[in-house]
């Protein structure tokens, strides 16, 4: 009860303060919905990539730019595949509202989906429990609409810095960031055909995202595990 009394809290603070503070990523530039980002090559993988935080794109004014084009142009130089990359994205989606949007339609032809999801949620303190549960729900559904050949790679978790909150914050940060983890490898556990993407980039504050830059390293840090799969299916 006092855990989600604190996340209905942190949730209301934490809305005002996206909207108003100079620290919020808000004021950044972000792509508006595209095509998908293509990498021309024989044998075309076909990955939907969806999320909010680091998928959302800020910083930059195109997907291409963004870390699906940045995903793309990882996993071509790994495969020697051509790769797509359809981004659905917002910066507020969350697992429930995913589920609406990755219909059988939406995945047909799809060879992976990799999931990112969390953010906002460590940011307002949202029992690991509850958000462990939406997750297994969302991998669930995407599950029964995809291809049945076709993989799904959930990244880690992961927090802003947030330099500018108290200390006692940060700290129930990274102690919350490792039990959404800890949810994560166990549903991954329970599901064939999914897999958990270790993922873990130096944490940085909201308004420091350097753009392009950010989403190559970040690609780099994700493309591995999942062009390991798509090598093994072709």
């Amino acid at each position: 009860m006092f855990a989600t009394l604190g996340h209905l809290a942190m949730k209301s603070f934490m809305t005002v303060w996206t909207y108003s503070s100079p620290h919020s990523w808000r004021g950044l530039p972000q792509p508006e919905p595209g095509p998908p980002v293509t990498v021309a090559g024989p044998h075309l993988d076909r990955v939907l990539l969806c999320g909010s935080g680091i998928v959302v794109g800020y910083g930059v004014s195109s997907h291409e730019l963004a870390l699906g084009g940045s995903l793309a142009r990882s996993l071509t130089a790994l495969t020697n595949h051509g790769t797509e990359v359809t981004t659905v994205t917002g910066p507020r989606l969350r697992p429930q509202a995913a589920q609406s949007r990755l219909s059988t339609a939406a995945l047909e032809g799809i060879d992976a989906v990799v999931l990112s999801f969390g953010t906002f949620d460590l940011l307002t303190f949202l029992p690991a429990e509850v958000w462990g549960r939406r997750m297994g729900e969302l991998v669930d559904s995407v599950q029964r609409n995809l291809p049945p050949e076709a993989h799904i790679f959930v990244l880690e978790c992961t927090a802003p810095k947030m330099s500018s909150f108290a200390s006692v914050y940060q700290r129930r940060l990274v102690s919350l960031t490792s039990e959404y983890n800890h949810k994560l490898r166990s549903l991954v556990r329970q599901r064939d055909r999914v897999h958990q993407i270790d993922f873990a980039p130096e944490p940085e504050d909201p308004e420091a995202i350097e753009g392009r830059q950010s989403y190559r390293e970040w690609a780099d840090l994700i493309a591995p595990g999942v062009a390991k799969e798509l090598r093994r299916s072709a």
